[in-house]
């Protein structure tokens, strides 16, 4: 299945350019096809007409989910994307019915809440945003390609294009723009090449995470049984070092990733990856994992610090130009806000283009500042748990990080905390509503029993059957 987005009838301009085709790309390119006559898509790999991996996202091998405001945002780009992804394999989540979720020492209670964790390949996720996209009349995918640095007007106060060539070489050609959108992670170079413009620095925030984390996909084992779709060992910040994540994606395989901070490494070798899991705070992953088939490498990723570049700071800035995703700010992936943050992003440039082209670049970069303001605090606030990151802690930091533990006791047992809590993780309510004052009064004067805190999880499988069809 797949449908075209109807057009507007009178667009803003007549062609816009993104460079960088992962998910932050391929979005920015779908919502300003509703606002361009054109919209040119430019991506330095080549794109495979399937769902395969690719040199230009070094994580693709790793867990993703879209969290629910995300998916509500591409469904607003693209109609009908949750059907189309459910139809190519993903498997839908939910976020406390069908996930079998340990955090703060404690299981969370096993109540649907209606909120998704969109589980699936990031291969598979991309394939199906390039879909949608190639259908659109007036998108064209140049991949192949590679940016090599802005066309500006003769003041240098706006990009109207960008230079363009095959990798490594070649012969160079311009495309010219009246907006240009960089998408192209964290290893952008508009810094530089505005640097280069005469612009001032783009001043940038950098907090330590020392984060590594591998991922295998693997085969059910034999005889696998259970009532979860997700299973999820979380560490308690900042004592514990390790976490573990297993997840049902396409094609009914099993996504395990598991990562360690700061000098905690996982192994690499076939015993030693899944034995990591065995010594954590629960045995329930590696009960699971040990009789799985791999069915591929084990792939690593290496994530040293969370970078936020304040492009909304800067006091000179050309006018036809929009940084987005990684581009721009760029979370411990752990946490998996990134999609969706790209998501928000490409929807607030296209409401920004829709008031109309001049000041457009301001009145982006000015939103920018509020809409990341509240994923960077969600993410740096565990990271910055570990006494020895370096980085300015917020007032009231530790009777924040007391009445988090707190809450998380309650989440344990209590299930208007876990919703509410996850209605946060999604990004559908702010963090404020933690908050509110029927949740703190429970905070402060909760007494869990004994039963609240002994609950464990349904086995996941039965142990001496799988034994006896593995023997």
């Amino acid at each position: 299945m797949s449908t075209s987005t109807p057009l507007p009838p009178t667009p803003s301009g007549k062609h816009a350019l993104v460079y960088g085709g992962s998910t932050a790309g391929l979005i920015a390119a779908g919502v300003l096809s509703r606002h361009f006559e054109r919209v040119t898509l430019v991506e330095r790999d080549r794109f495979e007409d399937g769902p395969q991996a690719r040199k230009g996202v070094p994580q693709g091998s790793h867990i993703h989910g879209l969290l629910t405001r995300g998916m509500n945002v591409l469904c607003e780009i693209f109609p009908g994307f949750r059907e189309e992804l459910k139809e190519a394999g993903s498997r839908f989540i939910d976020m406390t019915g069908d996930h079998a979720w340990f955090m703060g020492g404690l299981w969370r209670p096993r109540v649907p809440c209606g909120l998704y964790f969109y589980a699936q390949s990031r291969p598979l996720l991309e394939w199906v945003l390039r879909r949608r996209l190639k259908a659109l009349p007036n998108v064209t995918v140049r991949d192949g390609r590679e940016v090599t640095g802005f066309q500006t007007s003769a003041d240098k106060a706006r990009v109207t294009g960008v230079h363009l060539r095959a990798p490594g070489g070649g012969q160079e050609e311009t495309l010219e723009a009246e907006l240009v959108v960089d998408a192209s992670g964290r290893g952008s170079r508009t810094p530089q090449w505005l640097e280069a413009l005469g612009y001032p620095r783009v001043e940038e925030t950098n907090i330590q995470v020392d984060v590594i984390y591998s991922s295998r996909l693997f085969r059910r084992p034999p005889g696998f049984v259970a009532d979860w779709k997700m299973m999820s060992i979380a560490p308690q910040l900042p004592t514990e070092k390790r976490m573990a994540l297993i997840e049902t994606i396409e094609n009914d395989h099993l996504l395990m990733s598991i990562a360690g901070w700061h000098g905690v490494q996982p192994p690499l070798d076939d015993a030693g990856y899944i034995e990591f899991t065995r010594d954590m705070v629960q045995p329930h992953i590696y009960e699971v994992m040990k009789h799985a088939e791999p069915l591929g490498p084990i792939h690593v990723f290496r994530y040293s610090h969370n970078q936020r570049r304040h492009y909304e700071r800067m006091p000179r800035f050309p006018e036809g130009l929009a940084p987005v995703g990684d581009a721009f700010c760029s979370f411990n992936p752990i946490y998996g806000q990134g999609m969706t943050t790209g998501a928000l992003q490409a929807q607030t440039l296209g409401e920004c283009v829709r008031q109309g082209l001049s000041g457009v670049s301001q009145r982006y970069r000015r939103q920018m500042g509020e809409l990341l303001a509240t994923p960077w605090s969600m993410a740096t606030t565990g990271d910055l748990r570990f006494p020895h990151v370096e980085g300015k802690r917020p007032p009231g930091f530790a009777l924040t990080n007391w009445y988090g533990d707190r809450f998380q006791r309650l989440a344990s047992h209590d299930v208007e905390a876990l919703h509410t809590f996850v209605r946060v993780m999604q990004m559908v309510e702010e963090p404020t509503v933690l908050f509110s004052p029927r949740l703190a009064l429970k905070v402060l004067t909760a007494r869990p029993t004994a039963a609240d805190l002994e609950r464990k999880p349904e086995p996941p499988f039965a142990p001496a059957a799988v034994k006896e069809q593995a023997a």
